[in-house]
């Protein structure tokens, strides 16, 4: 079965069914037939008893009535099946018919016969219904036998049983051709959604499946696979436009590095000029790692599932290893980087690698908007709920509309004039990867031509141990 296609299986398992069904109905209509005609034979017998009954007061009521046994023997050849009939005393004497030849032809039964009791037997080489009742003849009790052949009944049993048997192979090979029909037309929908699907390729998502107007299950499977093409169309658009971006800036880059080591290399100057072409080279070398650790985070963060590695961490001294890490950066453009850190240390569950780009990636974008002369600050605060991770810049700032989707990935604001202000949209949204792997709430505050305020609040418990020590 596991190697059937869903056709051969619906086809199977709607043969099967049907067969089940059509056992069932054969057994329940077999046995109710044969009950009906039974009941009918029962039924018989007891108006032949009536009818001996009614002979036998009819002749005792006559002025000269006739001898018991000759009266019964009346009855015997007058009588449809008249001679499937015995009297018995209680003691089993046979007292009708008296003839030793033509008795024992019913097997009498054990009991009194009471109650009318009915029971099957072999007369004549066939099958018969026999009836015992207990009668008065005479002033005495007897026992009457009455037996009725079942040729009848037994001849339409087997009417009905061959019917049913030949009728059965017939239904079921109709039930099996209308199973695969009825199958073939269910998956005709799906039929169609596969060739539309193998036809879909990364050169075409915007081709969709086709949604069939039944509302049943494959329509909803049919509109969520198109959803998941949207989201799939949406995520190759960005990658194609992230990957056109990081084209242009990597090769940017590399071609200002080739060129001004090439221009070194032919010509001499003096220590300022090579001092300031290696601050070129080195400033692209910045440009090309940012985008290096962008597309490595990316990686990490939806690709290949990076796992986050809760340690303890001492927020204190990540701070102060992440600024100092920028320093140089900062300084190197006017900006002067500082930090404030509470009295004693402050531990948190986390990975520290994740934390440090966190943080890094915060004090890149604050070097990065904040102008010649501003001021760029990292602080630690705490409460009784959290710990919060702050960093202050006195840069461009936000508009409203770029604060609401500054941590969408693949998102930049309108800065790209600017060559050291030319990004890739990852960053924040990296950043909020990361805050979301610690159950950390990230949010920005920033106001135009004043600065931006990044707030990090981790929970007082993110891993099995205590985050403030």
């Amino acid at each position: 079965m596991r190697e059937l296609s869903v056709r051969a299986k619906l086809t199977v398992w709607y043969s099967l069914v049907t067969f089940a069904g059509l056992l069932l109905f054969g057994i329940l209509t077999f046995e109710s037939l044969r009950f009906a005609l039974y009941q009918g034979k029962k039924s018989h017998l007891r108006g032949r008893e009536q009818r001996l009954m009614k002979f036998l007061d009819e002749n005792r009521m006559q002025r000269d009535p006739l001898p018991l046994s000759e009266q019964l023997r009346n009855y015997a050849i007058v009588t449809h099946e008249g001679d499937l009939f015995e009297i018995r005393s209680l003691n089993g004497t046979l007292l009708f018919p008296l003839d030793v030849a033509n008795a024992a032809r019913i097997t009498p039964m054990d009991g009194d016969c009471q109650k009318t009791v009915f029971f099957l037997q072999t007369l004549k080489q066939k099958p018969a219904m026999v009836m015992c009742h207990l009668i008065h003849l005479n002033g005495q009790q007897a026992r009457l036998y009455l037996g009725g052949m079942l040729d009848e009944e037994q001849y339409m049993l087997r009417m009905y049983r061959n019917a049913l048997l030949l009728l059965t192979p017939v239904l079921l090979s109709l039930a099996a051709g209308s199973g695969y029909l009825l199958s073939r037309q269910a998956l005709h929908s799906v039929d169609r959604m596969t060739r539309a699907a193998t036809s879909i390729g990364i050169r075409n998502l915007s081709a969709r499946l086709p949604v069939p107007q039944a509302k049943d299950e494959i329509q909803h499977l049919a509109i969520a696979w198109n959803q998941l093409l949207n989201r799939l169309e949406t995520a190759v658009s960005h990658l194609n436009k992230f990957s056109i971006d990081v084209s242009h800036d990597l090769r940017t880059s590399i071609t200002v590095i080739l060129a001004t080591a090439q221009l070194s290399l032919h010509r001499y100057r003096s220590e300022a000029e090579y001092r300031g072409d290696l601050g070129k080279i080195v400033t692209e070398c910045r440009t090309a790692s940012t985008l290096l650790d962008a597309l490595l985070s990316l990686a990490r963060s939806e690709t290949f599932g990076y796992e986050v590695s809760h340690q303890r961490v001492n927020l204190c001294d990540l701070v102060v290893n992440g600024c100092r890490r920028v320093e140089d950066l900062a300084e190197s453009s006017g900006i002067i980087l500082d930090w404030h850190l509470p009295g004693e240390s402050i531990y948190i569950d986390g990975d520290e690698v994740l934390l440090q780009r966190l943080l890094g990636i915060l004090l890149d974008n604050a070097i990065k908007f904040t102008p010649e002369n501003g001021q760029i600050r990292t602080e630690i605060s705490s409460s009784e709920d959290s710990i919060s991770l702050i960093v202050r810049d006195t840069g461009i700032g936000m508009s409203n509309e770029v604060r609401t989707r500054v941590f969408e990935r693949f998102y930049q604001a309108d800065f790209r004039e600017r060559k050291s202000h030319a990004g890739n949209g990852l960053g924040l949204s990296i950043a909020r990867w990361i805050a979301d792997a610690h159950q950390a709430e990230i949010r920005v505050e920033s106001i135009p031509q004043q600065g931006s305020v990044f707030h990090i609040r981790f929970p007082l418990l993110i891993g099995p141990s205590r985050l403030r020590s």
